[in-house]
């Protein structure tokens, strides 16, 4: 699970134009993957990994076939939602940032494939 999450955000730091979506957000979430988990916080304009699970606002919960959609950007966080492959315990707004910020991530690398 920690590989694939330090993965995104290495792909997501490079990637300045999505920088300004998480410019003014404060969040912790906690990501489970059957037995794994990874929380990931977004401060002050800069989104890391972290440590400590104790200090959770929001969770989102799946597969890992599920979260690794997820994290590669091959499928929305709100579609696997609806099919029932991940569970979200966020409020609206935070759902729809980690949508855009998966989704933003995983579009600028279909983009550069392109050009």
């Amino acid at each position: 699970m920690n590989d694939l999450t330090e993965k995104f955000l290495r792909k997501f730091i490079v990637q300045g134009h999505i920088l300004s979506l998480i410019k003014h957000a404060d969040i912790k979430v906690k990501f489970y993957c059957e037995q794994d988990f990874a929380v990931i916080q977004i401060k002050n304009g800069q989104m890391s990994l972290l440590n400590d699970p104790e200090t959770i606002c929001s969770e989102v919960k799946g597969d890992s076939h599920a979260i690794q959609k997820l994290f590669e950007g091959t499928e929305t966080l709100r579609t696997l939602e609806k099919k029932g492959q991940l569970t979200i315990s966020a409020p609206l707004r935070t759902t729809l940032l980690l949508e855009s910020i998966f989704f933003l991530t995983k579009a600028h690398e279909n983009l550069s494939k392109v050009i």
